[in-house]
């Protein structure tokens, strides 16, 4: 099984400062009208798969992860995953599905007790292969959402999204770059993701809002391109001159700010942090 990372950086404008920090976050699933979140989170962590069409003849590809997988055949091949329920329960347990790191039981709960809410996410690449030299990145997203763990019918919902502004796959790692902008947090999202110290916490929207930064999503994982390569030749699925690469990874989800940051965030009292006591969620 690869390992993938997918780390997480939140930017209060990276030209600021070239130093990030892991900074924990907290995250509160439950919807009580408060925020009120226990639990600092070092990182989410993920197991998924990937389906990847790739042109053998001018090296174009789409690697879909995720939610971009329910419905999706290629080849001929019986649909990927046929609803959110197939796609978050695979194997007889939780994929798909976000858990967290430290995976203790108040971990994106709230002092109210626990949710049955969950994270899942959808992932679509478009990108061109040069042989031997690395996958550049053109266009593509990385979305986070929710779903009720005990009614798959009612799907999932759009928390946040992202739109890819570089990135690819280079001699040892891939690395991909997204950004959060003041449009990103769906409505549905807000007052679900913050910063904080335990006492006081500030929402990932009202943290752009105050900074005037966006958020830059960044993802690296450790496989190589000559291991890419590989999975296409030994690819058996194909349509025409485009063949599918299928994979499971291992990933996890870090957040950090730069220093100039985390001391506005936390020295300056921005927007945020004298509504902790209120839920705008919808």
């Amino acid at each position: 099984m690869k390992k993938l990372l997918l780390t997480t950086i939140t930017a209060a404008g990276l030209v600021l400062s070239g130093q990030a920090a892991a900074t924990p976050f907290y995250i509160d699933l439950t919807d009580d009208g408060l925020i009120n979140p226990l639990g600092a989170i070092d990182q989410l962590d993920l197991s998924y798969t990937s389906n990847t069409e790739v042109n053998e003849v001018t090296g174009e590809l789409v690697t879909r992860a995720g939610l971009s997988l329910i419905g999706y055949t290629f080849g001929g091949t019986p649909a990927a995953y046929t609803d959110l329920e197939d796609l978050v329960t695979e194997s007889g347990g939780e994929t798909n599905t976000f858990t967290s790191t430290p995976n203790f039981p108040t971990a994106g709960l709230d002092i109210s007790g626990p949710s049955f809410t969950k994270l899942t996410f959808d992932l679509y690449l478009e990108g061109t292969l040069t042989p031997t030299v690395g996958v550049n990145y053109t266009s593509g997203y990385l979305d986070i959402y929710s779903y009720d763990a005990f009614d798959f019918a009612a799907g999932a919902t759009q928390l946040m999204t992202t739109q890819l502004s570089s990135g690819g796959i280079f001699p040892g790692e891939q690395v991909v770059q997204s950004l959060v902008t003041n449009t990103s947090i769906t409505p549905a999202g807000q007052d679900i993701f913050f910063f904080g110290d335990g006492v006081t916490f500030q929402s990932f929207e009202d943290y752009i809002t105050a900074t005037l930064m966006d958020i830059v999503l960044e993802a690296s994982q450790t496989v190589s391109v000559a291991e890419l390569e590989a999975n296409i030749a030994a690819s058996t699925i194909s349509e025409g001159d485009t063949v599918l690469v299928s994979d499971d990874h291992n990933a996890g989800v870090e957040f950090q700010v730069p220093a100039p940051a985390s001391i506005a965030l936390f020295g300056l009292g921005l927007l945020g942090l004298a509504g902790a006591t209120r839920k705008r969620r919808s």
